[in-house]
């Protein structure tokens, strides 16, 4: 297949779904859950095995816990309500034309034409396809709409891209 012409358009749960994916996918992410979720639990570790620790200790450890657990969360999630909501470019829907060379983006505000050798990375999940400019920004794919031949299309082009880092499903 040469080129697959597709219609995307997110809505705001995917919207917000790929952004936290895309978030903790990243290194620094995951240590700041797991440090917090570390910290929110080693009050209760230390009770289980007999030792006391100080009340005002545990309650700032348990403020820090709740604080590094929600808080990034609530961030993405309130920045993501913002983006959405506004006049911004990902509520539009999106008619893309993508081939072995050229990848083709147009909305109603925009038309954005790039060549393969500006995408840093393809990454597939169950419900979407991330086309990676860089290692955290990404034009975001939803795969609500496409059909199973256009699912299989863009995957073979994608794969058909001599130096191109690929992460793709195999269904």
């Amino acid at each position: 297949m040469n080129q697959i012409n597709f219609r995307s358009q997110l809505t705001f749960r995917e919207f917000l779904k790929a952004s936290f994916y895309i978030s903790y996918r990243q290194p620094a992410m995951l240590f700041i859950a797991i440090f917090g979720l570390f910290i929110l639990v080693s009050p209760l570790i230390y009770h289980l095995a007999g030792v006391e620790p100080n009340g005002k200790m545990t309650l700032l450890k348990l403020a820090l816990g709740l604080y590094l657990l929600a808080f990034v969360p609530l961030i993405i999630y309130f920045k993501c309500r913002r983006a959405f909501n506004s006049k911004s470019r990902v509520v539009e829907p999106m008619d893309w034309m993508v081939d072995y060379e050229w990848i083709n983006v147009k909305g109603t505000s925009f038309e954005t034409k790039m060549t393969w050798e500006k995408v840093l990375k393809v990454l597939e999940t169950k419900e979407f396809f991330f086309v990676y400019q860089s290692k955290i920004q990404a034009n975001i794919i939803s795969k609500r709409e496409m059909s199973p031949a256009q699912i299989q299309g863009f995957r073979s082009i994608v794969k058909g891209i001599l130096g191109l880092k690929d992460k793709l499903r195999e269904d």
